[in-house]
């Protein structure tokens, strides 16, 4: 499986070659020349939908036909197939089936391409271990436990193995929505590692306001926006003119990574602080050489996060005491933490964008009035209206 994007390849079938109608006796043409019975599938496998329901045959046009003609008449006999639909299906195969897919939800801008490339290099690790030539039909929960042993023998973290065995499960999941294969490893047998509680970093009152003191007008602004909203460094960089309305003090913004609605009360400060950005294209904040403060530089690689360098600076220069990965996204943690002692965790998921609103909002239907709450008292202990209190970082 190549690290690199693929090109979408043509989806044509291949012409056929015709097939010449027979003379009748009255001298009459017989019936036409029979079509080609599958169907090309967006996955890229030949299929045909029979008494109800969609058979797939495989990625190679004769060899579907092949099969088809040999399973034929016991599917249009209602009987079912006398074979497995992933038959002759690699591992790399459906490996490659799958990220075609993520490749086109990547062209529609419904995935972050950094997230596209980690899946590369998580399933390339997999195939390596499990072996890319060998039958999906022949992968056992097992294999996938296998896998999960050498990420753990490797001296791999809860937070670099758990993301590996996400993606592996989103290959068979995505396969067995889609009918590509009818059955799989058992999933729920292979668990994620418990991560270990740490406690990381966050600012003081004193610090955040000695570095507002020294920023510059974007970074002033940028600085709000992280303690008011959790942003980070992508929010920041991606975020634009019309994610927000100034005049009523709000901000839509869908967080990138897990695609949760994130629908914010400003602080005035902050309203005031944008407001002195000057205006230079689509995006809120632009670096002085006129470029994204994120953006991807060079494919394969992470992003170019010119904001934290910057911020790195502006630490060194007000002279904060950091220990290692303490940054931008350090503001985002001190939010966090300050807005959890609301004790409101709804509120805080909100405000982090964390997918696991989905669930609270099954329980909770409107967080709003929630988050707001929580984003005032975020407000006040800036403005020294509610005493310095000490929190662990919930991420």
């Amino acid at each position: 499986m190549s690290e690199q994007t693929q090109e979408p390849q043509n989806t044509d079938p291949l012409p056929e070659t015709p097939v010449q109608p027979t003379m009748t006796k009255t001298g009459g043409t017989g019936r036409r020349a029979r079509k080609f019975p599958l169907t090309l599938h967006p996955t890229g496998q030949y299929c045909k939908k029979i008494c109800g329901k969609m058979y797939y045959f495989g990625r190679d046009k004769q060899q579907a036909l092949q099969l088809y003609y040999q399973q034929s008449s016991s599917l249009h006999a209602g009987q079912g197939r006398s074979a497995a639909p992933e038959a002759g299906l690699t591992l790399k195969a459906l490996c490659n089936l799958y990220l075609d897919y993520q490749n086109k939800q990547l062209a529609a801008g419904e995935i972050k391409y950094a997230h596209f490339y980690d899946l590369q290099r998580y399933l390339g690790a997999f195939l390596q271990q499990a072996g890319p030539n060998r039958l999906v039909s022949d992968i056992r929960t097992v294999d996938i436990q296998q896998f999960r042993a050498k990420l753990i023998a490797d001296g791999l973290a809860p937070n670099t193995i758990n993301p590996r065995l996400q993606a592996v499960k989103a290959v068979f999941n995505w396969a067995l929505d889609n009918e590509v294969i009818d059955r799989g490893p058992n999933l729920r047998a292979v668990k994620g590692l418990k991560k270990r509680k740490v406690k990381r970093q966050t600012f003081t009152r004193d610090e955040i306001r000695r570095l507002y003191g020294l920023a510059n007008t974007q970074m002033k602004a940028m600085i709000l926006l992280g303690l008011n909203c959790g942003f980070g460094c992508t929010d920041c960089g991606e975020l634009r003119w019309d994610h927000l309305n100034l005049d009523e003090g709000q901000v839509h913004y869908p967080r990138g990574k897990t695609g949760v609605a994130r629908n914010m009360a400003l602080w005035p400060e902050t309203v005031e602080a944008i407001k002195t950005v000057p205006r230079r294209g689509e995006l809120v904040f632009y670096t002085k050489y006129g470029n994204p403060w994120v953006q991807q530089t060079t494919p394969g690689k992470n992003p170019d996060r010119a904001l934290s360098k910057e911020f790195s600076k502006l630490m060194r220069k007000a002279n904060i005491a950091t220990e290692k990965g303490t940054g931008f996204y350090t503001l985002r943690r001190t939010a966090a933490t300050i807005a959890g002692n609301t004790g409101d965790v709804f509120a805080v998921q909100g405000i982090l964008g964390h997918a696991d609103t989905k669930m609270a909002s099954t329980y909770v239907q409107d967080i709003t009035p929630q988050m707001n709450r929580a984003i005032q008292h975020t407000r006040e202990w800036f403005n020294q209206k509610v005493p310095n209190t000490e929190g662990s970082s919930p991420e």
